[in-house]
């Protein structure tokens, strides 16, 4: 009989993190959600419904990411987690061309190119992911889903500096900022497996 794999501590810490993360970008940037008198509902009038559709679908996303990367559930609920995983797919695939379009038109001439850019490669790695998946690569499937979670977390930890007491971006902070993001979501996951394999105690062959 399969034993079940076990919990990694170290998945579960990220991902509490993230949680913790998200909850503070809510409290501190996304308050305006139920405030109709706050002001940034004037700033984003000229795109508020791309932006409401791109943020619900980039939200589901952002949900589903995490249980797509549990072991347990993948093993124990196979269907379940391929009907997420096509979830996850649709949703990235309506979102990331949003945010590319909405940065086009809407956002700051230093920061629009990073964000066409943000949603181009979140598009990509979310089909590259769902290609390898398809033809059974699943190795490679799992560095590639990494990569686009690495990119729905862009907007998570950009926004968290905002916490900060007298933080203040300017458009160039911000563009040389989500330019490094970028570069992590596409390398990190490399950066990461391969720390893990190294930090890894070699077998003693019988």
């Amino acid at each position: 009989m399969a034993t079940a794999p076990r919990r990694d501590p170290w998945k579960l810490g990220f991902f509490l993190f993230v949680a913790l993360c998200v909850l503070v970008v809510l409290w501190v940037d996304e308050r305006f959600l139920v405030v109709w008198s706050d002001p940034e509902w004037k700033h984003i009038a000229p795109v508020e419904g791309q932006l409401f559709v791109h943020g619900l679908f980039g939200a589901t996303a952002l949900l589903i990411g995490p249980f797509q990367f549990s072991d347990r559930l993948r093993a124990a609920r196979p269907k379940l987690h391929r009907w997420m995983g096509r979830i996850y797919v649709g949703t990235v695939t309506i979102s990331a061309p949003l945010a590319a379009w909405i940065g086009f038109h809407f956002e700051a001439p230093f920061t629009a190119p990073e964000q066409i850019a943000q949603g181009g490669f979140w598009f990509l790695c979310t089909w590259m992911a769902l290609l390898c998946a398809l033809k059974r690569q699943f190795v490679i499937h799992k560095v590639w889903m990494m990569r686009s979670y690495g990119f729905c977390l862009v907007f998570v930890m950009s926004r968290v500096p905002d916490a900060l007491p007298g933080f203040h971006w300017t458009d160039m902070m911000l563009a040389h900022t989500l330019w490094w993001m970028i570069a992590f979501a596409l390398v990190g996951p490399d950066l990461i497996l391969t720390t893990r394999a190294l930090w890894k105690k070699p077998r003693r062959a019988n």
